[in-house]
């Protein structure tokens, strides 16, 4: 039973829950045949369920600074995960306005919980400096929060490299190990959204609205299942692996060479366990965020609350016979995304216009009343999700470096900028600038397997295609992608 509200702010709160890695179609709300997600569920009955959500980058750091600022990388210039080692930018600039940045200027309480994974994140920043409580990603002798409390509460921290490595964990690839928890403190989100409830309830008797950033780290390996539910999804009834394949031989170079590729020899019942103990995550994930709402209700809060919850990227999870990220295609590009506000935003409603990864910041701001950054390259689609009606159609964009770059294999900058990605109507057009470029008609090609790049049939399409991308680089700056605007098209 909700409680009645002791204020109504002049303005809503807002949470902000990001997961990492989350895949887009794993809501039971869109009708996965296997995944439980009841509260999600409920969440979008009761708001706005995105299905077309890009985020800016397919990258953990790019992707959340797209989230939190509304600029593209080549703008917020975070292009990799940490890259000092070769010398890349490794941290968020401090003249890039975050949310949390606009929302303390407008007069809310802004606290973070778990990653912040935009560089030195031991020192609050951006907004975030009453309420810090975040995980270290930069190498030992740095306060981490998470360590923390599994150091006083005594449990082992399955997160940790070297307790891995002791246990031996199972792994279908490069880092996509999973294990199962033997006490319920050692799952990381449970621990963040404890850290959430209590930020909710010293909320509720401060008469600031707020802002709180939910930065969950799952389900990004290492998959920590609890084994209850675990349980619900049986080895037997799990997807099995897909091989890669490139028969006609259109596919660019670098997925050949990729370090996220499944390996060959993996046994079905290897790739069934890892999804398995993925599926379990997500439904604790979902537990969670019911726990969260739960709270808001007992403070007399959810109303007056909007909710997003979005994940900073996808995660292929076996799809062309890849895991991670890394990849232009829809499973790791394309993200859940649900926002809910009973009090202000028509519920039960699904948007089928794309959402691009720079349009969540400016439409939670618009949502809220707040002022956007002068800088901004998102829209604010929020007078559409008041109005209920579907926002215009525009194009999207994603960037993503070269392969290279990301795994510190070359420190030249020309690979930052490696490939860019336009979603406009039913096309999606991968423009890259060492390799062949993919275009990929979606509603024949759900599966994007059939690359039309090399038709010369498309010769026109591609030219719009690309005209669209220069478009939006001249109105941001090129940056690192001025090989779009000075080459020539050909054909």
């Amino acid at each position: 039973m909700t409680t009645p509200s002791p204020r109504q702010p002049a303005r809503p709160h807002v949470i902000l829950i990001m997961c990492d890695q989350w895949r887009p179609d794993c809501l039971g709300v869109l009708g996965h045949p296997l995944v439980r997600t009841p509260h999600l569920d409920a969440l979008a009955a009761r708001g706005v369920l995105f299905e077309n959500a890009y985020c800016a980058s397919p990258v953990c750091s790019p992707a959340r600074a797209s989230w939190l600022t509304g600029l593209y990388p080549h703008a917020h210039g975070q292009y990799v995960n940490y890259g000092e080692k070769a010398g890349f930018p490794c941290e968020l600039r401090p003249e890039c306005v975050t949310l949390g940045d606009s929302f303390k200027s407008a007069g809310y309480r802004c606290g973070i919980v778990g990653p912040w994974h935009l560089g030195h994140d031991h020192v609050p920043q951006h907004g975030f400096e009453e309420s810090w409580l975040t995980c270290n990603y930069q190498g030992p002798g740095r306060p981490d929060r998470l360590k923390e409390y599994f150091a006083a509460a005594g449990v082992p921290n399955l997160y940790d490299k070297s307790v891995r490595r002791g246990m031996k964990l199972p792994s279908t690839a490069e880092k996509m190990v999973y294990t199962v928890l033997s006490d319920p403190r050692q799952q990381r989100t449970t621990w963040t959204v404890d850290r959430g409830c209590e930020f909710v309830a010293a909320a509720a008797a401060d008469p600031r609205p707020f802002f709180l950033f939910l930065s969950v780290k799952d389900p990004h390996p290492p998959v920590v299942a609890p084994p209850e539910l675990l349980a619900l999804y049986p080895r037997e009834r799990m997807p099995r692996p897909e091989p890669w394949a490139n028969p006609d031989g259109t596919l660019p170079a670098y997925h050949e060479r990729a370090r996220e590729r499944l390996p060959a020899d993996v046994s079905s019942e290897n790739f069934q366990d890892l999804v398995a103990h993925y599926f379990a995550v997500l439904t604790h994930i979902d537990r969670e965020v019911g726990r969260l709402v739960a709270a808001l209700e007992r403070a007399g809060l959810r109303d007056d609350t909007v909710i997003a919850f979005i994940s900073d990227h996808g995660e292929m999870l076996g799809a062309k016979g890849f895991v991670g990220k890394r990849r232009f295609y829809e499973p790791a590009v394309r993200v859940p995304c649900i926002v809910s506000w009973p009090r202000g935003v028509p519920g039960g409603r699904r948007v089928r216009t794309p959402l691009g990864g720079v349009d969540l910041a400016p439409t939670l701001l618009g949502l809220a009343g707040v002022p956007a950054p002068e800088r901004i390259d998102g829209r604010n689609l929020a007078p559409a999700l008041r109005a209920g009606r579907e926002p215009l159609a525009a194009a999207v964009f994603a960037e993503l470096a070269t392969q290279e770059v990301h795994f510190g294999q070359t420190p030249d900058r020309a690979g930052l900028g490696g490939h860019v990605m336009v979603r406009h109507e039913d096309w999606k057009y991968i423009w890259s600038r060492f390799d062949r470029d993919e275009l990929y008609h979606l509603p024949d090609d759900p599966d994007e397997r059939r690359n039309l790049a090399a038709d010369p049939g498309q010769s026109r399409r591609l030219r719009e295609l690309r005209e669209l991308i220069r478009a939006m680089l001249r109105h941001t700056g090129p940056g690192v992608y001025q090989w779009c605007v000075d080459r020539a098209d050909q054909g």
